[in-house]
């Protein structure tokens, strides 16, 4: 019992250790995973042996986790992002792509490896799948447009199930009295349609839970999880692998409801998710001999490269004639990563098969592993720079929405404005509305729902927030609720005058000094003086005030805007533009052109 404890253990420690290095590093969090479960596991130190930690239990655990994973990945799948010929793209991957990969994949195993044909189709149908856990780390750090993101994460969420799917029934006939592959039409569409009404019943029923105003947000959360293992486990118990069905539609219909909010389930994707990804890589990985995918050799380096450089080409070829520039489907053509899903079925395909004796089914995992691992290198490693070099990387810029319309506010918003942020102003005085009208900028009101179009639209790259209204209450409260989801440094907010006792501690960054608070900006804009946007590198003039600094994206940081605080070592970077507030003739003495 020791044993197990410090191995599930180990597990957990390590799988948030190398998440954590890669963060730090700037890698895909899967690459330092497979490497801390492989040197873990029981091919090399034989610390993590996860046959004899959870025995049977392995493969049933690792498929509830996945379904939960899924569940997560379907919540971004918004039906919005459909138009602009992403709807016909993401089915020409789902079907043509499907079998091209399929087809590509089970013939190069064919002839680079010496196994009976039915193996290499059933490698070939697990090799289908890519899966949100390694696209959407990598679209997050390249930031391409909506549309060419929108292709690709729905791709990613929805192949996986078709490919279990399909690699389910190849097992089922291989593991039956035939021992030849087949693939059965009704089989799919029953296992498509068990988890498409699971999944949406699932659905309903949670629907009055999270209405309901008896259950906390946290009771919420435990609810939605409750649900999700249940819809699964139905489903699956059903038809064999339709679970994973079931958790995708589940989330998708949650996502594209309005009747009730689902803010509460974003605590998924900050905790629950991440560690579940985590502890399955390591224990996973942990489970690969080495030795095994080192004797594959050359071949397999060939495998790797037919999928990469032929079999996903290929694919993506189905979507000429939709409008994709060029450099779109080339990027397109570099972004099939595969993921935890092909580990997962490779492992309980593999083992299994291996037990009943079949021929070749011993070289399924190690074959299986060796392409994740080559494909994340490549993918993760390769997509930035050809992203960078297509022209298709950090298109969005840095956004910063502003609760709040005084007038420095304003004249800042614009400066950063033309500096290339994309500025978001909230305020419900028709006054201040109309001012930030009339500089340009993009208004909204209304209740403050995460869920609004509005903010919707900034915050896939949101990169600061100032709640600078005239509402003292209203900021305190706002920035006590952001920073406990966002690093202190993109939440910022007006300091409470000195006779206000505040409401709650908060780690938001409190906005200017002493010296150059708001009271100062605005005397000093009424005096005439100007927000001037200044060359990358250039310090402020004598007599002006820093009070903003905009970076793009360099290397594996991402853009940043940062506002003036007693930290004002922070606005200073050789990469940022600092937008300055001072008379136009000291710009103009310093050698600077004013712009606003």
């Amino acid at each position: 019992m020791d044993n197990v404890l410090l191995g599930l253990s180990l597990v957990v420690v390590l799988s948030i250790l190398a998440r954590l290095a890669g963060s730090w590093v700037g890698v895909p969090a899967i690459v330092p995973l497979l490497l801390v479960g492989v040197v873990a596991g029981v091919s090399v130190t034989g610390w993590i042996d996860p046959a004899s930690l959870l025995g049977d239990s392995l493969s049933p655990i690792v498929q509830i986790a996945v379904g939960i994973i899924l569940f997560e990945g379907a919540l971004s799948l918004k039906r919005d992002e459909l138009g602009a010929g992403v709807h016909r793209a993401v089915v020409r991957l789902l079907t043509f792509g499907v079998i091209v990969t399929w087809l590509a994949g089970a013939l190069a195993v064919s002839l680079l490896f010496d196994v009976p044909r039915e193996i290499a189709v059933l490698i070939g149908a697990i090799l289908i799948v890519s899966g949100p856990t390694v696209v959407l780390p990598i679209l997050d750090f390249i930031a391409p447009d909506s549309k060419v993101r929108a292709v690709l994460k729905w791709e990613g969420v929805l192949v996986d199930p078709i490919g279990a799917i399909i690699a389910v029934t190849v097992f089922g006939s291989l593991a039956g009295d035939t021992g030849r592959p087949a693939i059965g039409a009704i089989e799919i569409a029953s296992s498509l349609g068990t988890g498409l009404l699971a999944g949406g019943a699932g659905a309903l029923l949670l629907m009055p839970i999270l209405g309901t105003r008896r259950l906390s947000g946290r009771d919420k959360v435990a609810a939605t999880l409750m649900m999700v293992v249940a819809a699964f486990a139905v489903s699956d118990a059903i038809f064999e692998d339709s679970g994973l069905v079931a958790t995708i539609v589940m989330g998708a219909a949650l996502a594209n409801q309005k009747k009730v909010k689902i803010d509460y389930i974003a605590e998924f994707k900050e905790t629950l998710v991440p560690l579940l990804i985590g502890v399955l890589f390591v224990l996973l990985a942990a489970n690969v001999d080495i030795a095994d995918v080192i004797d594959l050799g050359l071949p397999v380096v060939v495998l790797i490269l037919i999928l990469v450089l032929i079999a996903r080409p290929l694919a993506v070829a189905g979507l000429s004639g939709l409008g994709f520039s060029r450099s779109e489907k080339t990027f397109f053509a570099f972004m099939a990563p595969r993921g935890i899903v092909a580990a997962s079925t490779a492992s309980a395909f593999g083992l299994s098969l291996t037990e009943d004796g079949l021929p070749g089914a011993e070289l399924i995992i190690p074959i299986t592993f060796a392409v994740i691992a080559g494909t994340v290198f490549i993918y993760g490693f390769g997509a930035p720079p050809l992203a960078r070099y297509l022209g298709l990387a950090g298109n969005r810029p840095p956004a910063l929405l502003m609760v709040g319309a005084p007038r420095w506010a304003l004249d800042l918003g614009a400066a950063l404005s033309t500096a290339g942020a994309d500025v978001k102003v909230w305020t419900e005085d028709e006054d201040e509305a109309r001012a930030a009208q009339e500089a340009g900028l993009v208004t909204f009101g209304g209740p403050l729902d995460p869920q609004a179009p509005a903010i919707q639209s900034v915050a896939d790259n949101l990169a600061a927030i100032a709640l600078v209204s005239d509402d003292d209450t209203l900021n305190q409260v706002l920035s006590w609720q952001l920073a406990e989801t966002r690093e202190p440094d993109e939440v910022y907010r007006l300091r409470s005058p000195s006779d206000v006792v505040p409401i709650v501690p908060t780690e938001a960054t409190a906005l200017f000094h002493e010296r150059g608070d708001a009271a100062e900006l605005e005397r000093r804009i009424d005096a005439g003086q100007k927000m001037v946007v200044l060359e990358r590198g250039q310090a402020a003039p004598e007599g002006t005030i820093a009070v903003a600094s905009i970076r793009p994206s360099f290397g594996r940081r991402r853009a940043t805007v940062r506002l003036a605080s007693e930290r004002g070592g922070r606005l200073r970077s050789p990469e940022a533009s600092l937008v300055a507030l001072g008379p136009v003739s000291a710009f103009t003495a310093a050698g600077n052109e004013a712009s606003t």
